[in-house]
């Protein structure tokens, strides 16, 4: 794949591509292939009634050179929610919020910084989260300036930033061994450092993961990719 990622190409690339998705509420292949073995399909929904609306937000972030990251958040252990567990920032919509407005507002409680230079750039596959009966709209959005983060203690236990490069890379997908009570089960995901992500989070990544690999093949390495 690619060394390096254009700063200035990328967000319109891929809000073409987003805007190309047929079914926008269904599932797609790269969360098939993300989900747990002990998922057992859930995640495709239908979500029930009582499921709760919320929405993360996948930003590219500029760094060094011409690159990307996407910052990821450890949650404290504590968390009743997917405590111990990369997620990507977000939450809960309050009343009448919409999906955008949701991942701004999160975006900046948990990760401490400005949201002014946040721009949207499409909407991925919704998917429900069983374990904690929400349904996730996922924005992907990208930061015109590089903001300065701190970390909200209560909510984060670890800024993580991943490099898009390492995201899209041939062998990103790994496999590790997950314990639930007393069952072991295989969890397809991402290796950052020590840290293993899985689950929704890994599903919503592998979704974005698989977009950019297209616009990869479609430009066939063009000057956007510097």
């Amino acid at each position: 794949m690619l060394d390096t990622v254009s700063l200035s190409n990328l967000p319109e690339l891929l809000r073409r591509k987003i805007s190309q998705q047929e079914d926008v509420e269904g599932h797609c292949k790269s969360h098939r292939e993300l989900a747990p073995q002990y998922a057992y399909g859930r995640h495709r929904g239908p979500a029930p009634r009582f499921a709760h609306q919320a929405a993360v937000l996948v930003s590219l972030v500029p760094a060094a050179g011409s690159e990307w990251f996407i910052p990821l958040t450890l949650r404290p252990t504590q968390m009743a929610d997917h405590g111990g567990q990369i997620s990507l920032p977000g939450g809960r919509s309050d009343s009448g919020e919409s999906v955008w407005r949701t991942a701004c507002r999160e975006f900046g409680e948990e990760l401490g910084c400005t949201t002014e230079h946040l721009q949207p750039v499409g909407q991925l596959k919704p998917l429900y989260v069983y374990a904690s009966r929400h349904m996730v709209t996922p924005i992907v959005g990208v930061c015109a300036l590089r903001p300065t983060f701190h970390p909200n203690p209560d909510e984060v236990a670890e800024l993580i930033q991943l490099p898009l490069r390492e995201l899209i890379a041939d062998d990103a997908i790994k496999v590790g061994t997950m314990q639930r009570g007393n069952v072991q089960y295989e969890a397809p995901g991402f290796r950052i450092g020590e840290h293993f992500v899985w689950g929704a989070t890994a599903m919503v990544l592998a979704q974005l993961r698989s977009m950019v690999r297209e616009i990869s093949d479609e430009q066939n390495q063009d000057p956007w990719f510097m």
